[in-house]
Protein backbone atom coordinates (compact mmCIF):
# COMPACT_ATOMS: atom_id res chain seq x y z
CA UNK A 1 0.00 0.00 0.00
CA UNK A 2 2.67 2.24 0.95
CA UNK A 3 4.54 2.13 -2.83
CA UNK A 4 0.88 2.83 -4.34
CA UNK A 5 0.31 5.80 -2.38
CA UNK A 6 4.26 6.80 -2.92
CA UNK A 7 3.60 6.25 -6.56
CA UNK A 8 0.09 8.33 -6.71
CA UNK A 9 2.24 10.83 -4.90
CA UNK A 10 4.86 11.30 -7.31
CA UNK A 11 2.33 11.41 -10.34
CA UNK A 12 0.36 13.78 -8.46
CA UNK A 13 3.81 15.92 -7.90
CA UNK A 14 4.69 15.68 -12.00
CA UNK A 15 1.30 16.69 -12.79
CA UNK A 16 1.56 19.92 -10.70
CA UNK A 17 5.02 20.66 -12.29
CA UNK A 18 3.34 20.72 -15.76
CA UNK A 19 0.45 22.51 -14.47
CA UNK A 20 2.88 25.37 -13.16
CA UNK A 21 5.14 25.98 -16.80
CA UNK A 22 1.68 25.40 -18.51
CA UNK A 23 0.09 28.32 -16.39
CA UNK A 24 3.80 29.95 -16.49
CA UNK A 25 3.49 30.10 -20.68
CA UNK A 26 -0.45 30.86 -20.69
CA UNK A 27 0.52 34.22 -18.98
CA UNK A 28 3.54 35.12 -20.44
CA UNK A 29 1.50 34.58 -23.88
CA UNK A 30 -1.47 36.92 -22.18
CA UNK A 31 1.15 39.48 -21.41
CA UNK A 32 2.09 39.46 -25.15
CA UNK A 33 5.17 37.78 -25.29
CA UNK A 34 5.60 34.90 -28.75
CA UNK A 35 5.91 31.86 -27.40
CA UNK A 36 5.29 29.25 -30.16
CA UNK A 37 2.63 26.48 -29.75
CA UNK A 38 5.00 24.13 -31.35
CA UNK A 39 8.07 24.40 -28.61
CA UNK A 40 8.66 22.16 -25.51
CA UNK A 41 9.81 22.43 -22.59
CA UNK A 42 10.86 19.59 -20.11
CA UNK A 43 10.11 18.95 -16.22
CA UNK A 44 11.21 21.80 -14.12
CA UNK A 45 12.01 23.75 -16.57
CA UNK A 46 11.73 27.39 -15.16
CA UNK A 47 11.18 30.66 -17.31
CA UNK A 48 11.62 33.72 -14.96
CA UNK A 49 10.88 36.99 -17.39
CA UNK A 50 10.74 40.22 -15.65
CA UNK A 51 8.46 42.52 -16.51
CA UNK A 52 9.43 44.88 -18.68
CA UNK A 53 11.47 42.06 -20.36
CA UNK A 54 11.01 40.92 -23.86
CA UNK A 55 11.05 37.15 -24.86
CA UNK A 56 10.38 35.46 -28.26
CA UNK A 57 10.76 31.66 -28.49
CA UNK A 58 10.29 30.52 -32.12
CA UNK A 59 8.63 27.55 -33.60
CA UNK A 60 10.05 23.83 -32.79
CA UNK A 61 12.21 25.03 -30.01
CA UNK A 62 12.82 22.56 -27.20
CA UNK A 63 13.83 23.34 -24.17
CA UNK A 64 15.06 20.43 -22.07
CA UNK A 65 14.53 19.22 -18.32
CA UNK A 66 16.19 21.65 -15.30
CA UNK A 67 16.67 24.55 -17.73
CA UNK A 68 16.47 27.98 -16.30
CA UNK A 69 15.69 30.78 -19.31
CA UNK A 70 15.84 34.31 -17.75
CA UNK A 71 15.07 38.32 -18.48
CA UNK A 72 15.42 40.40 -16.10
CA UNK A 73 14.30 44.05 -16.58
CA UNK A 74 14.84 45.74 -19.58
CA UNK A 75 16.43 42.17 -21.61
CA UNK A 76 15.49 40.72 -24.55
CA UNK A 77 15.75 37.09 -24.87
CA UNK A 78 14.76 35.85 -28.29
CA UNK A 79 15.35 32.11 -29.39
CA UNK A 80 14.92 31.46 -32.87
CA UNK A 81 13.09 28.33 -34.87
CA UNK A 82 14.35 25.04 -34.11
CA UNK A 83 16.61 25.60 -31.83
CA UNK A 84 17.22 22.67 -29.22
CA UNK A 85 18.90 23.74 -25.38
CA UNK A 86 19.97 20.25 -23.81
CA UNK A 87 18.97 19.83 -19.43
CA UNK A 88 20.46 21.38 -16.99
CA UNK A 89 21.44 24.69 -18.98
CA UNK A 90 20.88 28.66 -18.47
CA UNK A 91 20.26 31.24 -20.55
CA UNK A 92 20.07 34.95 -18.61
CA UNK A 93 19.99 38.89 -19.91
CA UNK A 94 19.95 39.97 -23.66
CA UNK A 95 20.66 36.70 -25.73
CA UNK A 96 19.72 36.00 -29.22
CA UNK A 97 20.04 32.28 -30.49
CA UNK A 98 19.49 31.78 -34.19
CA UNK A 99 17.71 29.43 -36.07
CA UNK A 100 18.32 25.49 -35.59
CA UNK A 101 21.00 26.34 -32.99
CA UNK A 102 22.02 22.98 -30.86
CA UNK A 103 22.93 23.80 -27.28
CA UNK A 104 24.68 20.81 -25.03
CA UNK A 105 24.10 20.01 -21.46
CA UNK A 106 25.23 22.17 -18.65
CA UNK A 107 25.70 25.23 -20.46
CA UNK A 108 25.55 28.47 -19.54
CA UNK A 109 25.12 31.73 -21.54
CA UNK A 110 24.68 34.75 -19.38
CA UNK A 111 25.22 38.50 -20.28
CA UNK A 112 26.55 40.14 -17.09
CA UNK A 113 29.55 40.20 -15.00
CA UNK A 114 30.91 41.44 -11.52
CA UNK A 115 32.88 44.87 -11.05
CA UNK A 116 35.70 44.13 -9.50
CA UNK A 117 38.30 47.03 -9.80
CA UNK A 118 37.80 48.58 -6.64
CA UNK A 119 40.12 46.28 -4.14
CA UNK A 120 38.83 48.35 -1.11
CA UNK A 121 35.44 47.39 -1.85
CA UNK A 122 33.74 44.01 -1.82
CA UNK A 123 32.75 42.63 -5.26
CA UNK A 124 29.02 42.32 -4.41
CA UNK A 125 28.76 45.93 -3.76
CA UNK A 126 30.59 46.61 -7.02
CA UNK A 127 27.57 46.52 -9.25
CA UNK A 128 28.03 44.47 -12.37
CA UNK A 129 28.20 45.38 -16.26
CA UNK A 130 26.06 43.51 -18.87
CA UNK A 131 26.49 43.11 -22.60
CA UNK A 132 24.11 41.74 -24.58
CA UNK A 133 25.07 38.07 -26.43
CA UNK A 134 24.61 37.18 -30.00
CA UNK A 135 24.80 33.85 -31.42
CA UNK A 136 24.46 32.33 -35.01
CA UNK A 137 22.28 30.35 -36.83
CA UNK A 138 23.42 26.08 -36.83
CA UNK A 139 25.55 26.86 -34.21
CA UNK A 140 27.07 23.81 -32.02
CA UNK A 141 27.56 24.61 -28.40
CA UNK A 142 29.56 21.54 -26.63
CA UNK A 143 28.25 20.52 -22.92
CA UNK A 144 29.43 22.42 -20.34
CA UNK A 145 30.18 25.43 -22.18
CA UNK A 146 30.40 28.76 -20.97
CA UNK A 147 29.61 31.85 -23.03
CA UNK A 148 30.20 35.30 -21.48
CA UNK A 149 28.90 38.58 -22.22
CA UNK A 150 29.11 40.69 -25.23
CA UNK A 151 30.67 38.10 -27.51
CA UNK A 152 28.98 37.15 -31.10
CA UNK A 153 29.49 33.56 -32.49
CA UNK A 154 29.18 33.34 -35.76
CA UNK A 155 27.37 31.47 -37.93
CA UNK A 156 27.77 27.49 -38.83
CA UNK A 157 30.11 27.80 -35.30
CA UNK A 158 31.26 24.82 -33.25
CA UNK A 159 32.17 25.43 -29.77
CA UNK A 160 33.58 22.24 -28.11
CA UNK A 161 32.86 21.16 -24.95
CA UNK A 162 33.84 23.11 -21.77
CA UNK A 163 35.63 25.93 -23.69
CA UNK A 164 34.46 29.37 -22.20
CA UNK A 165 34.06 31.92 -25.31
CA UNK A 166 34.92 35.36 -23.59
CA UNK A 167 35.79 37.10 -27.66
CA UNK A 168 33.59 36.63 -30.64
CA UNK A 169 33.95 33.56 -32.65
CA UNK A 170 33.82 33.75 -36.37
CA UNK A 171 31.23 32.28 -39.20
CA UNK A 172 32.20 28.32 -39.25
CA UNK A 173 34.83 27.97 -36.67
CA UNK A 174 35.60 25.68 -34.59
CA UNK A 175 36.98 26.85 -31.17
CA UNK A 176 38.18 25.15 -28.04
CA UNK A 177 39.89 25.81 -24.95
CA UNK A 178 39.44 28.17 -22.03
CA UNK A 179 39.54 30.91 -23.37
CA UNK A 180 38.07 30.20 -26.08
CA UNK A 181 40.53 29.96 -29.40
CA UNK A 182 39.53 28.89 -33.20
CA UNK A 183 41.49 25.54 -34.03
CA UNK A 184 40.19 25.59 -37.64
CA UNK A 185 37.23 26.30 -39.99
CA UNK A 186 34.24 24.27 -40.56
CA UNK A 187 34.83 24.22 -43.88
CA UNK A 188 38.57 23.00 -44.19
CA UNK A 189 38.84 19.70 -44.79
CA UNK A 190 39.75 18.02 -40.71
Amino acid sequence: MKALIAHIAAWLFRKMQGAELYLALRNLRRDGHHISVSATFGPRVQLRIADGARFNIGKGVEVLHDSWLIAHEGNSLDIDEGVFISQHCTVSGTVHIGRNTLIGGFVTIIDGNHVFSDSASPVKTQGGVQKPIDIGEDVWIGTNSVILQGVRIGDHAVVAANATVTKDVPDWAVVAGTPARVIRDRREEA
